[in-house]
């Protein structure tokens, strides 16, 4: 049996919503992989001492990716409201800009007074 290496660098600002997602999956394919050695250290020869150790590594290893794999979800979770935050702004800060546009161009003539004003 043989346990592999696990990567525990935080993934950065920069990493996409697609880097992360694709990160997800390889971290899902490798639980999936420790779970096939768990069934092997199951019905191995080895001795029970040997079977437990090799149990509890496949499961600490186990719990270490799913503990990455929800960090990178939290983390895409944030990066999606941040950017929906800042999509909400740039709409309000259009908005904002629209209604001073019309102010300084009909001055004094704000709403339905100014166009009966107007057409009086």
């Amino acid at each position: 049996m043989t346990i592999s290496a696990i990567s525990s660098g935080s993934a950065s600002p920069a990493s996409s919503g697609a880097g992360a997602a694709s990160r997800i999956q390889q971290l899902q394919k490798q639980i999936k992989d420790a779970t096939s050695e768990l069934k092997e250290v199951a019905s191995s020869d080895a001795d029970a001492k040997t079977k437990q150790q090799q149990t509890q590594l496949l499961q600490a290893k186990i719990q270490m990716l799913q503990a990455q794999i929800e960090a990178l979800q939290n983390q895409q979770a944030q990066q999606a409201q941040q950017a929906a935050q800042r999509g909400t702004e740039a709409v309000q800060s259009k908005q904002d800009g629209a209604v001073q546009g019309r102010s300084r161009s009909n001055p004094g003539q704000g709403g339905l007074g100014g166009l009966l004003d107007e057409y009086a």
